[in-house]
């Protein structure tokens, strides 16, 4: 196979084009791309450098051979792998997230590092869903797939509006400065979804207008919040019945 190596050609510019295409992820690394497509997801476009294929041999879907130049280019990475694949976002439907028990929302949370950092710790704790509002960083960026661990492609995500969160069967638990409730296991028995929001400004009225209850960590040390995935990563573990509150 050829390997391309003119900025001008055709096929590299789609692979600069499919970066813009918020339709499309973006997915680097001989891990994350078999995770993909051991999940069954084809790739729309696919790029490996001759060095990777030399390293590892044939891959089974259409791809281009790219200069490490070129490559360099399309990767999001400052150490690529060699391999990059763009697979279709694979964005749930509302309804298919309200089918499950456990939730995550997330809303208006603009980092992807945590927006990935979250999603890989709802799954370990076992929410298998998540659904993120507008203004949320899309969680199949290149950096919110990485910071998850491949996570981002195991749960159940969709877009929401607050308002459709009324229509849930579930407990809408919502972490706030000064909550209502205390944070312990029983806030979260049967079908709950837990709502986090931005470090500073929180979660947004509309969500706080569909909120059953809202909690807080107790803390002791003179700090006004913590980092979300941090706060996350307590309140999903008493959630599941790991530390309670």
């Amino acid at each position: 196979m050829t390997v391309i190596t003119s900025p001008r050609n055709q096929v590299f510019r789609d692979l600069l084009a499919a970066k813009k295409d918020r339709g499309l992820m973006l997915l680097e690394g001989r891990r994350l791309v078999e995770d993909a497509r051991s999940r069954g997801m084809t790739p729309r476009l696919a790029a490996l450098t001759d060095r990777y294929l030399r390293a590892h041999g044939p891959v089974d879907y259409p791809h281009v051979l790219l200069s490490e130049q070129l490559f360099d280019r399309i990767a999001d990475t400052r150490t690529p792998q060699g391999i990059l694949a763009f697979f279709p976002a694979p964005w749930a439907s509302v309804a298919e997230v309200a089918r499950h028990e456990r939730i995550v929302v997330l809303d208006g949370l603009q980092d992807p590092g945590n927006v990935g950092t979250i999603i890989r710790t709802a799954e370990a704790f076992g929410f298998d869903a998540v659904a993120v509002t507008e203004g949320t960083a899309s969680p199949f960026s290149p950096k919110a797939v990485r910071s998850s661990m491949g996570s981002a492609l195991g749960v159940a995500i969709a877009r929401i509006h607050p308002g459709e969160l009324a229509g849930f069967s579930h407990r809408i638990v919502t972490l706030a400065p000064r909550g209502s409730a205390r944070l312990s296991a029983d806030l979260f028995q049967g079908p709950c979804a837990i709502c986090l929001g931005q470090e500073g400004a929180g979660v947004s009225p509309e969500m706080l207008a569909v909120s059953h209850e809202t909690v807080s960590i107790p803390m002791k040390g003179e700090v006004e919040s913590l980092n979300v995935a941090v706060a996350a990563g307590i309140v999903l573990a008493c959630a599941a019945g790991v530390l309670d509150g």
